[in-house]
């Protein structure tokens, strides 16, 4: 319980810390997605409700972050150049205002999905094999990115495919995978620290495997 507790404040702080986060201009202003991110990463640790719990409250803080930009005219007037603009603009204004022609509640649903994947590799982060945890991090990140563009693309009538949207895709993409190996260290040693169990498919042992 303690560390379900933990880990869901550590699950706000970090989508307080996106705030203040850059985007890297030398990496094709590559940008870290920590709240998503840390969400992706702590789904392999917590158990399937209080995932739910978690894809509810990121998705919830998503949309309202950035629902807004569809009543402003300045918002708008970028958002509407998703679909003719060129490239790494029209990436980056996507994926800056995802929630403008999506609806609110998009957020929740893609984070509960993506999230179920997730869960599915929990045996192997409770046996601190992270190789393929830090490859679905990837994954989920690029289609979350992906399925984004998609859809606004085609709620503006275009499907346009640059190369610098698959740069930009690829830079988050790494940027994501390279941040999930100290955020899966931080939850394990979370969850020794508080003797916490995982548990699935009704098996019930220690963390540490004994």
């Amino acid at each position: 319980m303690l560390f379900n507790l933990i880990v869901i404040v550590m699950l706000a702080l970090s989508l307080i810390a996106e705030e203040f986060l850059p985007a890297i201009e030398i990496a094709q202003n590559a940008r870290l997605f920590i709240g998503p991110v840390f969400f992706f990463a702590a789904s392999v640790s917590v158990p399937f409700p209080v995932m739910l719990v978690m894809a509810f409250g990121t998705g919830f803080l998503w949309d309202a972050r950035y629902l807004p930009f569809v009543i402003q005219d300045s918002g708008a007037e970028k958002l509407a150049g998703l679909a003719t603009d060129n490239g790494l603009t029209a990436f980056n204004t996507a994926m800056s205002a995802p929630g403008a022609d999506l609806g609110f509640g998009y957020s929740i649903l893609f984070f509960g999905v993506l999230g179920a994947l997730m869960q599915g590799i929990r045996p192997l982060f409770k046996k601190g094999r992270l190789e393929l945890p830090v490859v679905m991090v990837g994954f989920v990140t690029a289609t979350w990115l992906l399925v984004q563009y998609l859809l606004l693309s085609f709620l503006r009538g275009s499907l346009y495919f640059p190369s610098e949207v698959w740069t930009k895709l690829v830079t988050d993409t790494l940027l994501a995978m390279l941040a999930s190996p100290i955020l899966f260290l931080m939850l394990h040693t979370l969850a020794k620290t508080t003797h916490y169990e995982i548990k699935y498919e009704g098996l019930r042992y220690r963390f540490d495997g004994r």
